[in-house]
């Protein structure tokens, strides 16, 4: 029997109930079953397509969906990272998505670091012994 069908009779039972307490659990009855009604729209999984602006994100993207048991996937021609997956609103929303940029403002942070610390070991270059050359002084010609 299907959700509407339910309502039908729950509605019927509610124009014919014959005392106040009749009335009362078939409301109730109805309550009930528009929050399972409710609670199944908002579960129902949406197919994301989330396009990210490194591999790294996406590897750690794919990695926290693993962890929480979703499988992603790509469609053909689509890049590299990108990726797809079916997931609830509620979870994407308020787990998945939070979680992630939790996640990359932490792996922004070291890879600044780790590039910042390798282009210093390449150049040599210390910040105090950088030396700026070039006269100072008047610049206008007369």
């Amino acid at each position: 029997m299907s959700l509407f069908d339910k309502l039908a009779k729950i509605e019927a039972l509610i124009q014919r109930s014959s005392s106040e307490g009749e009335r009362q659990a078939a409301l109730l009855a109805k309550e009930r079953v528009l929050a399972t009604f409710s609670e199944r729209q908002f579960n129902i999984p949406i197919e994301y397509k989330v396009s990210l602006d490194s591999p790294w994100k996406k590897r750690l993207f794919v990695a926290l969906c693993n962890k929480h048991g979703f499988k992603t996937y790509r469609y053909p021609r689509q890049k590299y990272t990108t990726t797809c997956l079916s997931i609830s609103k509620s979870m994407m929303d308020e787990v998945l998505w939070p979680e992630f940029q939790r996640y990359s403002r932490i792996l922004e942070e070291l890879v600044g670091e780790i590039i910042q610390d390798l282009t210093d070991k390449i150049y040599q270059v210390k910040e105090e012994e950088v030396v700026v050359t070039g006269e100072i002084g008047n610049t206008s010609h007369v």
